[in-house]
Formats: structure tokens, C-alpha cells, sequence
């Protein structure tokens, strides 16, 4: 039975973080209005919170009616409680890399079984789940090229790293077609689990922007440089507002910002998107993508 309550709040973690997540992105595409600073992550939390109640009481109630068995939770019997075992003091969320999040519950919360005169006592251990975003929608990207592109986190699959040696491995070599690889790749989403091209991967980024900070339309971090992430933007959906310039960086961040940016040249042209744009790309993400070269043969 104790097995059973703690594997009930394991995946219950899991399944309320990543249900949490998408409810949060789309609150924010659906009613334009992104949530203010330094509350998204709360947000998530607490509705985490809920859906593990609701789940724990529930399991813990029907585990009551087939054995026979009193629960208790921190001292309470479970059928005293409608709708909090657990607060937003027990659940944390933490991030070790951006395309997802741990859910932490603290362990110590005692638990007490009670059969006649038989009593097993136990303290919950602490449960961390992993909630991946991979498939969650950006409304960070929606709001800001008012509603005329969209985009979907999947994570660049061509990135390698030892832990202090960055290789996004964009530049490695023009293809038959003059295009340069695997930035095309990367423009283009190919081969991304929802099979739908152009879709922009998104890659990890120290100067970009965690999940949080997407709900939240910063556009700064003060998040760990381990959690953000960027992705490029397609075609020129934001024109009007950089009066016609196309040189503009074409990193999601510095677009909507309007960053300055320069082609890059592949075999004697200046290299476009997928949607036939020129893309641009500041002197900042030329460095860091390994794309400095600026000509490509």
C-alpha cells in the first residue's frame, strides 16, 4: 500500500509538470497576454500541487475502501481531507538543461496505515520527476510575430558538448543543393518528431531564454545559463516593424528587438531560410554558432 501512494505521487508529478507546462503556453497564445514577471513558475507549481492532491487523495480513498485500512497523511486521516494533502512549501521545480524540469517533493511527509491494531508508519522519501517540453507550443514566438508564425520546442539534434566545449556543428559542410549544414537542418526542423518542415529547432544558448522566461515575454534571463535556449525566426513575419530592412538578426531574441544582422554567403550567395528569406545573424550568435566565417564554399 505504500509502495502504491508513493508510486501514485511519482507519476503524478510527472503527468501534472508536463500537463501544468502546455496549460501554461497556451493560457498565454490563447488570451495574447503573457503572465507577469517572476510568476510562471509558480503558476506551474501550484497547479502541480493540485493535480498531485487530487490524485493522492483519490488513490488513497480507494485504497481505504478495498482493504479496509485507515491513511493517514501528515497525522490526518485521508478522509479529512477534500482537496490539499500536499502545499506549495513540499513541491519545487528545478532545471538542469532548458528543454525540460525536475518536479521535487520534499521527502519527510510521514505516512500512517492503521489496520485494527496493526500500525505501519512510514516517512515519504524524497521524488523527483522529470518533465520534458519537447512538443510544447512557444508563446513567446506566437504573441511576438503577432500570431503570423508559430513554433514548437524540439531540441537541435546535432549539438555536442563535453561540459565546457560548446559544438553546434552548423557549418560542417554544403550540401548538393549550396546548403549550408546542419544550419539548414536547424532552419528547417528536419527529421523533428512532428514531421512538419519548416519548423525551426531550437538550440541551447547561454545569452537566450529560458521556458519561464518565454511565459513571461523577458527578454533578458536571469535563469542559468544551462536552461535557456533560442531558435531562428522564419521568413520576415515582423517586416513592417523594422521598415523593411531585412538585416536583422534572425536569432528569435535579437529579431524581435531588432538586432542588426549579416547574410551569410554560401557559395557566392547570400544564404536564405526555407521560406526564402534572407537570414541574417548578428556578430554575437556568429561566434557563438561557430558561423563566423561568413563564406562557405
Amino acid at each position: 500500500m505504500a509502495a502504491s501512494i508513493y508510486s501514485t505521487i511519482e507519476k503524478a508529478a510527472a503527468d501534472a509538470g508536463r500537463n501544468a507546462a502546455y496549460n501554461a503556453s497556451r493560457n498565454v497564445i490563447d488570451n495574447a497576454e503573457f503572465f507577469p514577471h517572476g510568476t510562471s513558475k509558480a503558476n506551474i507549481t501550484g497547479n502541480i500541487v493540485d493535480a498531485i492532491n487530487y490524485n493522492v487523495i483519490n488513490t488513497s480513498l480507494e485504497l481505504e475502501r478495498q482493504t479496509g485500512r485507515q491513511i493517514y497523511i501528515n497525522d490526518i486521516p485521508i478522509t479529512n481531507y477534500t482537496s490539499a494533502t500536499f502545499t506549495m512549501a513540499d513541491v519545487n521545480i528545478t532545471q538542469d538543461d532548458p528543454f525540460g524540469f525536475k518536479v521535487n517533493i520534499r521527502g519527510g511527509i510521514p505516512i500512517r496505515i492503521v489496520q485494527k491494531e496493526q500500525v505501519y508508519e512510514f516517512r515519504l522519501p524524497p521524488t523527483s520527476a522529470y518533465v520534458s517540453i519537447e512538443g510544447i507550443e512557444d508563446p513567446y514566438i506566437w504573441i511576438n510575430t503577432k500570431f503570423r508564425q508559430s513554433n514548437v520546442i524540439y531540441k537541435y539534434p546535432y549539438y555536442a558538448t563535453n561540459g565546457s566545449y560548446r559544438d553546434y556543428r552548423m557549418n560542417e559542410s554544403v550540401d548538393s543543393d549550396s546548403h549550408l549544414q546542419n544550419l539548414w537542418y536547424c532552419l528547417n526542423g528536419t527529421d523533428n518528431p512532428s514531421n512538419i518542415t519548416p519548423r525551426s529547432y531550437y538550440f541551447i544558448d547561454p545569452y537566450g531564454l529560458s521556458f519561464f522566461d518565454r511565459l513571461e515575454n523577458r527578454s533578458t534571463s536571469a535563469d542559468p545559463e544551462y536552461t535557456r535556449m533560442s531558435t531562428f525566426i522564419l521568413g520576415d513575419p515582423l517586416l513592417e516593424d523594422h521598415n523593411g530592412n531585412q538585416y536583422i538578426s534572425k536569432v528569435d531574441r535579437d529579431y524581435f528587438r531588432g538586432i542588426p544582422g549579416t547574410a551569410i554567403r554560401v557559395r557566392g550567395s547570400d544564404m536564405s531560410d526555407p521560406l526564402g528569406a534572407l537570414f541574417c545573424l548578428s556578430q554575437t550568435y556568429k561566434d557563438l554558432l561557430g558561423l563566423a566565417a561568413n563564406n562557405y564554399t
